[in-house]
């Protein structure tokens, strides 16, 4: 097992995984069919002594116990079946990742933002993104964490504290497989923020006196004392069947005072309800761990600083909201004003913990993402955690450069040094020469690495710098916004940034809009404006005169993509090189157009 590749892991352990589920699954069976055999038998001794008088009243209590015996062991091994089936697709999932099979696998497009300075850019969020490669969260904190992560790049301290809490769980499967069984349901089923809008919308809402719940249960004993009448001796059948009509009707009287607010309440935890069994399980993951990193060890004592563990609070409520929604399989709990306790304990357990639960969820999301990354981490055991860089100017320096997306068997890597020797690179080529994926992987790289995660590099020093980049740029018919107008924005927003502080731009295709000889001028421009503020960056082109800016008396250099070819077809190695391109291309396009050259 000493060489055993991620793949090689997931691929056995998958099967490993199916034959414990199998296993849960055939006790879940014989239990469930023992169950309901002890419930025929419980029926028939309830019915025996009312009936004939013959049979004394504990003879319920063998069957009863039986009943609450077998159908709990049933139940804990669905759980468990489910538990499985969730840690089984956790595993299918990992091998997609490393597959880059993207339509099994969640990718965060309710994230994406078009005006966002590099997120867009960078396909950061969509079909085939890096949130595809990263995300592995069961709930909505967990996924909204991780993509707040990857949209603002994180201080130092911080960014240190996630390398040491993904490297104490990048082997740790154990905890890996904890999380992806939390609770039974999928993180696709269900509404986005869901919790916290159940907690603000609850608060809202005026409180449920309290003394409902003690008055409604009071009532259900007396309900269920009446029957005892008979059986004493006291009176009749007929006045027992009067007295049960008369008393629920009161039963009806008192809950129609709180009618509204019962079903308001109810309707609300229908949302919130698998995914509070998710953080439940996640709670109680974190609670009994003990971590060694400081990151890992404040999440969880953010969770165990009450005597009562956060997990079982939790718990509490969401048995409350199960016994609630079992209202709908079994009409005649009506009779036992069912819905009215039940609400009125959810209603008073949320004005005790609906705070408490926010804070819960939040350290849940901060772990969600971190066992995520730590999984990523796993996944590319050839990724190195990158060097960050204090009390230095803008840098950014890697070896052996590839992009995360790129299948790890055929990516091409280079170097890149900005910073020291040279402040930006133009980077000329032709198209389909490997320019703007290399732009990408800049940017990937710098976002992994400011979220904490290990980089596609052989080394990486990096900096703390702002971040902006104008790839994906689109224009837009609605606002009347023409792609050179809108790279225009995209540029001042730039030359805006760099004066809040360093800057790492990335820019593809600078000017793409214009002719070459306006293209030439305000390009230099742009790159004054920024290299003046203390930027540093990469901008690529295909027009060879905006090389000259680089030689321009401007701390930059000229680096280029090569192509080569015969007859029509051409032939990319995707290797950077220094300088400036020396051939043309030109007639290899012609003749991949079918055009006859020599004529």
């Amino acid at each position: 097992m000493q060489h055993e590749t991620p793949s090689d892991f997931y691929a056995r352990r998958a099967p490993e995984i199916d034959a414990q589920a199998d296993e849960a699954n055939r006790r879940c069976t014989r239990f469930q069919i023992s169950s309901v055999a002890l419930f025929l038998a419980l029926v028939a001794c309830v019915y025996a002594p009312f009936a004939t008088k013959k049979f004394p009243v504990w003879i319920i209590i063998l069957p009863a116990a039986g009943f609450v015996v077998t159908s709990k062991r049933a139940l804990a091994h669905r759980r468990q079946v489910l538990r499985l089936l969730s840690v089984r697709e956790h595993y299918d999932k990992g091998t997609a990742r490393l597959r880059h099979q993207w339509d099994s696998l969640d990718d965060g497009k309710e994230f994406i933002d078009r005006d966002h300075l590099y997120a867009t850019d960078l396909d950061l969020f969509g079909r085939g993104s890096l949130f595809q490669l990263l995300c592995s969260a069961r709930t909505h904190a967990g996924r909204d964490m991780l993509a707040g992560w990857m949209k603002k790049l994180a201080e130092r301290d911080e960014v240190l504290a996630r390398q040491a809490s993904f490297a104490e769980l990048r082997s740790r499967h154990d905890v890996r497989e904890a999380v992806a069984g939390a609770g039974s349901s999928s993180i696709f089923t269900l509404r986005p923020r869901t919790i916290r809008d159940w907690v603000n919308e609850v608060a809202a809402r005026p409180q449920l006196p309290r003394w409902i719940h003690a008055v409604a249960f009071g009532m259900v004993l007396v309900l269920a004392a009446i029957p005892f009448t008979y059986w004493f001796g006291y009176v009749s059948l007929q006045t027992v069947w009067f007295l049960i009509g008369g008393w629920l009707g009161v039963e009806l009287a008192f809950s129609s005072l709180f009618m509204k607010d019962v079903q308001f309440i109810t309707a609300s935890v229908d949302s919130p309800a698998s995914e509070l069994a998710i953080v439940a399980d996640l709670l109680e993951v974190i609670e009994r761990e003990r971590f060694s990193s400081p990151k890992l060890a404040a999440i969880a004592d953010r969770v165990k600083q009450a005597n009562v563990p956060a997990s079982r609070k939790l718990r509490h409520v969401v048995r409350l909201i199960t016994f609630l929604q079992v209202r709908n399989l079994l009409v005649p709990l009506s009779v036992l004003l069912w819905c009215t306790q039940l609400t009125a304990a959810i209603d008073r357990w949320h004005r005790l913990h609906g705070a408490d639960l926010l804070e819960w969820l939040t350290a849940i999301g901060e772990f969600e993402a971190i066992v995520s990354l730590s999984a990523y981490a796993f996944e590319h055991p050839h990724d190195v955690f990158p060097e960050i860089i204090d009390g230095h100017g803008p840098l950014f320096s890697a070896e052996a450069l590839g992009h995360p997306l790129i299948d790890e068997a055929v990516c091409v890597t280079n170097d890149v040094c900005l910073g020291t020797d040279a402040r930006f690179l133009i980077v000329s080529g032709s198209n389909m020469s490997g320019k703007s994926t290399f732009l990408r992987a800049v940017g990937a790289n710098a976002v992994l690495a400011w979220t904490g995660a290990p980089v596609r590099c052989a080394s990486l020093q990096i900096s703390k710098f702002n971040f902006a980049a104008a790839i994906h740029i689109q224009d837009s018919l609605a606002d009347g916004q023409s792609h050179f107008f809108a790279e225009m924005k995209r540029l001042r927003r730039m030359i805006d940034l760099a004066e809040d502080g360093p800057l790492l731009f990335l820019v593809d295709e600078i000017m793409s809009g214009t002719n070459s000889k306006d293209r030439r001028i305000a390009g230099e421009w742009v790159m004054r404006a920024l290299i003046r503020r203390g930027a540093i960056g990469l901008i690529t082109t295909h027009d060879l005169t905006l090389t000259e800016i680089a030689s321009d008396g401007m701390p930059g250099r000229n680096a280029h993509f090569e192509d080569s070819g015969e007859g029509g077809r051409l032939h990319f190695d995707y290797k950077l090189r220094a300088g400036l391109l020396t051939h043309s291309n030109a007639l290899n396009i012609v003749r991949m157009l079918g055009i006859d050259t020599n004529t």
